[in-house]
């Protein structure tokens, strides 16, 4: 159980996934609680108080179906509660018990396709991901169904994972224009897209990604290797230095994004990256200079407009 609990922080807690994944997870467990109120009471009958809450949600969700075993809200409850706990060999079991009895239920094909990508078996999550996906994409406002959302996110991903880039643009495509600020999809689009050698649109991904995580390493690794297919090195040292901004590597940083800029001294991004690295370095007068050289350029550009913010605010102190 352990090392599943650190597969699941690490794919949901580390920089490259966030709290949209959080949030997603969550959703889960509200839709548990909504269709199987029930299993609250268990909770509080059998599970000890001082027990932690991983144990004790999983014992209460367990002495549920034991109680009540034809009840499949409270089997399926029982499945997400293994899912949000990364317990995926157990959730896939008890979903495709359910699913012999329910065949066509969307919850469960939630869980499966879930399951399979977080658990090594992309192969397997294709089927029930776009099962799921099917039953929902026509919904009037997707942008707010965060289990869309994910299912679609993890069919792209799981694509991409079986070296299928071309198959996983549309997921992809889909999961970042019904959430539209969720950077990982956007990364994996990105990879999607240069997979298909389509490098122009790839980076356009990974600079979107990288403006709601500006740290976001991967990104900036991938971003260098598509400016690379495109023969444009001054915008490769770009990556570079920001690659260098997220291992706090902060010199090197400065030295590849001043680089960057002598060569193409017309792309905001690189100083807007110069205005975070002087900031790191809590250089705030130069930090401030590299903000507002972004925005002369750029006036729309969002990372400079917060930055420019926020050291002004510090100069002031």
């Amino acid at each position: 159980m352990k090392k599943n609990l650190t597969l699941l922080n690490e794919r949901l807690f580390s920089s490259t996934y966030q709290i949209q994944r959080i949030v997603i997870l969550l959703t889960i467990v509200l839709v548990a609680g909504l269709v199987s109120f029930g299993t609250y009471y268990y909770f509080d009958r059998y599970a000890k108080t001082q027990a932690p809450i991983v144990e004790q949600s999983i014992a209460g969700a367990e002495q549920a179906v034991r109680d009540d075993p034809g009840n499949p809200d409270v089997r399926l409850a029982l499945t997400e509660t293994y899912l949000l706990y990364g317990r995926f060999d157990d959730a896939i079991e008890q979903a495709l018990q359910v699913q012999k009895e329910y065949p066509d239920n969307a919850r469960v094909d939630f869980v499966l396709g879930i399951s399979y990508a977080n658990n090594g078996n992309p192969e397997l999550a294709l089927v029930p991901l776009q099962k799921f996906i099917d039953s929902r994409k026509d919904e009037e406002m997707p942008g707010l169904d965060k289990q869309l959302q994910a299912a679609s996110y993890y069919l792209g991903d799981s694509y991409l994972q079986l070296d299928q880039p071309d198959q996983a643009i549309l997921p992809l495509e889909n999961a970042v224009n019904w959430s539209e600020t969720d950077a990982d999809s956007m990364y994996k689009l990105g990879l999607a897209y240069a997979g298909n050698k389509d490098y122009a649109k790839a980076v356009n991904m990974f600079h979107a990604a990288t403006t709601f995580v500006p740290d976001y390493l991967e990104a900036y690794k991938a971003m260098s290797e598509s400016y690379d297919a495109l023969a444009m090195p001054e915008l490769v040292d770009y990556a570079r230095g920001m690659m260098a901004y997220s291992d706090k590597d902060y010199q090197k940083s400065l030295n590849l994004l001043q680089k960057s800029a002598e060569a193409k001294p017309d792309f905001a991004p690189t100083f807007a990256g110069l205005g975070r690295t002087y900031e790191a370095m809590n250089d705030l007068p130069n930090a401030k200079l590299a903000y507002e050289a972004a925005l002369k350029i750029d006036v729309n550009n969002f990372t400079a407009s917060i930055g420019i913010q926020r050291v002004e605010a510090g100069l002031k102190k």
